[in-house]
């Protein structure tokens, strides 16, 4: 009897089974603190390995808007040391740079001659390829926490406009309801 009740009140199924490391709950709370927008597309990007294209078609969004959101989003996520005066350091050019390559690369925007001029970038100075590294290596690490993230599949949603087509309609039902007033006025 209880075998047929228990698929009620099964969990989702993409919830991870380990808890997080303190590193892993500190990347998930700076993912949190973005846009739900720049969320949702690391998310399909991550976790559905959409591109930037199929990202961008679904979320009706620009390609560049999804890169400069992908940017932004691993800038946020980059350790900021403290300065001498206790304020937060922000990234040196060249990891700056390294970021952007590192997302522009994988765009289906990113063309033959970007490749080969990002080639002349990294063999130029061996401080843009550690940046360049370190970057992948913080993509890597932002697997677990997208997992976190991403499990109860709210990304795939689609914004709901849902109170928007409530007010239109109730906007043309007051003006129906106030004409057929007016119309049976002597």
């Amino acid at each position: 009897m209880t075998g047929q009740f228990t698929s009620l009140f099964t969990l989702p199924s993409r919830q991870p089974d380990t808890p997080l490391s303190q590193e892993c709950d500190e990347l998930r709370r700076r993912i949190q603190r973005l846009p739900r927008r720049t969320q949702q597309i690391f998310l399909l990007s991550r976790l559905d390995r959409l591109s930037y294209f199929g990202i961008g078609q679904l979320l009706e969004i620009s390609t560049a808007a999804v890169e400069r959101s992908m940017v932004r989003l691993l800038e946020h996520c980059t350790d900021r040391t403290q300065g001498s005066n206790g304020a937060a350091r922000s990234l040196d050019p060249v990891t700056s740079q390294a970021r952007r390559w590192y997302i522009h690369l994988q765009s289906p925007q990113a063309t033959a001659s970007q490749r080969i001029e990002f080639r002349h970038w990294l063999d130029a100075d061996t401080r843009h390829l550690a940046a360049f590294e370190a970057t992948e290596h913080l993509w890597r690490r932002l697997e677990a926490p997208a997992r976190v993230l991403g499990a109860s599949g709210w990304h795939l949603r689609k914004r709901r406009v849902y109170i928007g087509w409530l007010l239109l309609t109730a906007f043309l039902c007051s003006l129906l309801v106030t004409a057929e007033a007016i119309s049976s006025l002597p």
